[in-house]
């Protein structure tokens, strides 16, 4: 950056590359809707007031902050960071936090590092938090172990600006070495954010004092209260499973500056169909949160609890980061600082490919447990269950070990047929409903295409292959979008809950790290 150029075209010796003339901006220091000129030059907004550009832009939107997304798992799009990019932008977000915990469980640091580097390639900006849970408890088969030690090197990447998501709750209590050495070195480099649903009292005002200042897994406001008041920022989650949003809405309201938005995991269709940060503003809109206030917390506010000071405002100093608004709050343009190239895929995706580490099953691997699992709408916390509508099944992909376990599962509502996956949060094993017979087709077929999605009933089976460690692809956003729509038409012909999602309510019943009840390879566990 030459900071002489950019004075002269803030003190209009030199015109500036592009103006942004007679514009309605957002000023979300002061809350403020003014008019006036932005002058850019180098991706640097360098004046504001009345300026003369080599190019002009005029609109009769408002123009405000590029969004940002303060914690995503890309991997649950299931496409690459750069065709992740291609979709969001179109929405106005210019920056994404995101935590790779999902390549890490099935490709270790490797995985992390295509991630990395894929991202730099991209049209937004990607900033990233390294995984802190690797597996995300002792319960879980995966890949390998991700420790302390393993994490330090990848904090000298530029993008690295702290610890994602701790997780595993009792270690953190319990001063486990490697964990505390994880969060304590994050906080040298930047900061931690938080899992903890339902921790509170003593114990959570101990994970606090551990140094982890966010929390995504709120699910009403007595909860989101508490860990405000020690200090923490509620992150606002309102992804394809997971909805807190209209819960926690009046929270956006009082403390804007400390509730920020975010979508954690976001299906393709939902990204394309109806959009990224843009639709939680609009819908925060409906429940009544102020405008100003609510882009206030997607962009200003998550800016300020990542350090990332150089964006977030419309304001001298800080990257052109914007995105223009209409009067019903569509994003009508977009302006990204970031100046990238598209390029062909990383080298390294096909080390992630190849095939799942798993047998072909038949019928006596399903041994289903009395246990039932109930789904509860619009959360992906759990409850015990009476009657199950399908069978759940779900066995090891990583190492050969044949470890599986069976339960059944209510609220799901597949009346034949069944769904199986190679996404299961967090260690990404095999996962399955269904009748008995139609699992055996599904998983086995699964298993042939080396990961992905699969539907099967009686003689029709239909994939969706994921050749990026079975939890992503090269493809397109919109490719996968479409294919996707295509797929959850087949499982809800079959019976699948309309108002659920059959793959992403599915993935999030062998996450260990959540009440109340789950099914890992080894059996039921109750949290």
């Amino acid at each position: 950056m030459n900071t002489k150029r950019l004075i002269d075209v803030s003190l209009k010796r030199e015109k500036a590359e592009l103006v942004i003339k007679d514009a309605r901006y957002l000023n979300v220091f002061s809350g403020e809707i003014l008019k006036g000129d932005i002058a850019i030059e180098d991706g640097v907004i360098v004046g504001l007031g009345e300026y003369d550009g080599k190019k002009c832009y005029y609109t009769d939107g408002t123009v405000v902050p590029g969004f940002i997304d303060g914690h995503v798992h890309v991997e649950s799009s299931l496409v690459t960071p750069q065709n992740f990019a291609d979709e969001a932008i179109k929405h106005g977000t210019t920056t994404v936090v995101c935590d790779p915990h999902e390549i890490a469980n099935v490709a270790g640091v490797d995985g992390i590092k295509f991630m990395l580097a894929d991202a730099k390639k991209a049209s937004i900006d990607f900033k990233f938090m390294l995984p802190s849970c690797v597996p995300a408890t002792d319960l879980d088969l995966n890949y390998g172990v991700i420790g302390e030690k393993d994490l330090r090197p990848l904090y000298r990447d530029r993008d690295v600006i702290g610890l994602a998501e701790v997780m595993d709750v009792p270690k953190t209590l319990a001063c486990d070495g490697d964990m505390l050495g994880k969060i304590e070195y994050a906080r040298r480099h930047g900061v931690v954010d938080g899992h903890a649903p339902s921790l509170t009292g003593k114990e959570l005002c101990a994970y606090t004092l551990a140094g982890i200042s966010s929390d995504h897994e709120c699910v009403d406001p007595r909860e989101a209260m508490e860990k405000l008041r020690l200090g923490q920022y509620i992150m606002v989650r309102e992804g394809t499973a997971a909805k807190n949003l209209a819960a926690l809405s009046p929270l956006i309201e009082k403390y804007p500056l400390r509730c920020l938005l975010v979508t954690d995991d976001l299906h393709p269709d939902y990204l394309v169909e109806n959009g990224h940060i843009d639709s939680i503003i609009k819908k925060a809109i409906k429940l009544n949160v102020d405008p100003i206030k609510a882009i206030t917390s997607a962009t200003l506010t998550p800016a300020l609890r990542f350090g990332l000071s150089d964006r977030g405002a419309i304001a001298v100093g800080r990257r052109a980061d914007l995105a223009v608004l209409n009067d019903d709050f569509e994003v009508i343009d977009v302006f990204c600082a970031k100046r990238a190239r598209r390029v062909a895929p990383h080298d390294r995706i096909a080390r992630f490919g190849g095939a799942l580490n798993a047998r072909l099953i038949s019928e006596s691997d399903i041994e289903p447990s009395p246990d039932v699992i109930k789904l509860v709408g619009g959360q992906i916390v759990t409850d015990e269950g009476k009657r199950g509508d399908a069978v759940l099944f779900v066995c090891e992909r990583h190492h050969f070990t044949g470890k599986k376990s069976a339960c059944y599962i209510e609220g799901y509502g597949l009346n034949g047929g069944a769904v199986a996956m190679s996404i299961a949060h967090d260690s990404h094993n095999i996962i399955a409903a269904g009748s008995k017979a139609d699992i055996v087709r599904a998983v086995n077929r699964l298993i042939e295409i080396g990961g992905g999605i699969v539907v099967s009933s009686g003689e029709r089976t239909e994939a969706l292959p994921l050749e990026i460690g079975g939890i992503m692809t090269d493809k397109s956003a919109r490719d996968v979008a479409k294919r996707l729509v295509e797929l959850k038409d087949f499982a809800y012909s079959l019976g699948v809950k309309r108002d659920i999602d059959p793959f992403m309510s599915l993935s999030f019943l062998s996450l260990p790290v959540i009440p109340k009840i789950r099914l890992l390879p080894s059996g039921v566990v109750r949290i």
